[in-house]
């Protein structure tokens, strides 16, 4: 049973990271500004985070964890509404009305401009279905298809961007959307359900051995299609688009270092079962908070022209 610290330790864990989510995209527009990122880039933040969450939650078994049923529900209902909402402004800028001018009509004729956002949304409601089906119902399916829905729906919206169009473009923004997703995801999906000294023992040596190769991914993919998309030189600096790119890049080395000195202090700790759960937490908290910076500035990036 969820006890009523788990669920406020888990709603204020959730909620820093929005806030701090949201910071990211604001220093999107300060940097990217008058470029973008476009309007949609409020509700996409949202729906990116939400789906994010769900790719670690849906992933915790395989690090012997057990996500609870009813966070899953929430937060899949919070990206539904979130990436429906991205496919209503996106349309409405597609018809070139107002937002609450857009009429169900309208929004119908535009629909196609909306289409990775409604390939979400449908995710979303499966896993809001997955959810309630384990609570109510003796169907077990396994939390993994929780992961794939959320990948498949951060798939759908990463390869619709501007690096998308290119013929590797696909597949370079899609493994650095989806290993970002596991690390980021994986990272606060503990945060919120692990328990106790011998649980993180149990979880973070496995999570930081695979997040070697995650941020590997990243990385490399998150380099190539940078280069491929604008190229290097002054471009990175006279465009809001070559901005945004610099300040990620450095939000990801510091998030690399942050990383790799918790896995030089604090795994050790950890595995010997020293350190208490709330310290785990803090140290937690303060890489997701980066981690968050850097998604915002993430979601800016995808909404800002080259």
């Amino acid at each position: 049973m969820v006890t009523v610290t788990t669920t406020r330790r888990s709603a204020l864990l959730m909620g820093g990271a929005c806030v701090v989510t949201v910071a990211g995209l604001g220093l999107a527009w300060l940097l990217a500004h008058p470029d973008g990122p476009e309007s949609t880039a409020i509700p996409a933040n949202v729906a990116v985070g939400a789906a994010v969450l769900l790719v670690g939650l849906g992933g915790l078994p395989q690090l012997g964890a057990v996500p609870s049923s009813r966070l899953v529900g929430v937060v899949g209902a919070i990206w539904a509404v979130a990436a429906l909402t991205t496919a209503w402004v996106r349309a409405a800028d597609q018809a070139g009305v107002g937002v609450l001018r857009l009429d169900v009509g309208r929004f119908a004729d535009s629909a196609h401009a909306g289409a990775p956002d409604l390939v979400a949304a449908g995710c979303a409601v499966l896993v809001v279905g997955w959810a309630v089906a384990d609570l109510i119902t003796e169907t077990r399916i396994p939390v993994a298809a929780v992961a794939i829905l959320a990948g498949v729906g951060l798939l759908a919206t990463s390869i619709s961007g501007h690096p998308g169009q290119t013929t590797w473009g696909p597949v370079l923004v899609g493994l650095h959307a989806l290993a970002a997703a596991w690390w980021c995801g994986t990272l606060l999906a503990l945060a919120v359900a692990v328990r106790g000294r011998s649980g993180w023992a149990r979880a973070l040596p496995v999570f930081s051995s695979r997040a070697q190769w995650a941020v590997g991914v990243i990385a490399l993919t998150g380099v190539i299609a940078g280069i491929i998309e604008i190229g290097v030189g002054w471009v990175l600096v006279d465009t809001g688009y070559g901005r945004l790119l610099i300040a990620k890049s450095v939000g990801l080395v510091i998030l690399v270092g942050i990383a790799a000195w918790h896995r030089s202090r604090w795994l050790p700790e950890v595995r010997r079962h020293r350190g208490s759960e709330s310290t785990a937490i803090r140290r937690a908290a303060v890489e997701i908070a980066v981690m968050a910076v850097v998604i915002g500035l993430a979601v800016g990036l995808s909404a800002t022209a080259p």
